[in-house]
């Protein structure tokens, strides 16, 4: 969820607030990685579109990510 920012003076992860942020805190520390929470290009969480029915949102952001990375393996 977005931080309130009238002033707009909030940067990456600061820009962001709630459980699933906490909680990704929490995870990251204990696991030792860095994350960086980027909003979605067209801000939609995602649904089946089209005729071949393919994902738009976050969920077609994942599931685009997870191809490409399954085409660099073979």
């Amino acid at each position: 969820m977005w931080k309130p920012d009238p002033d707009n003076k909030l940067r990456g992860n600061g820009r962001f607030q709630g459980f699933c942020v906490d909680l990704l805190d929490e995870i990251s520390k204990i696991l030792q990685f860095n994350y960086t929470i980027k909003p979605v290009d067209d801000g939609k969480y995602g649904a089946p579109v089209g005729p071949k029915n393919e994902w738009n949102g976050m969920v077609g952001e994942l599931i685009d990510k997870v191809r490409r990375n399954l085409r660099s393996r073979t």
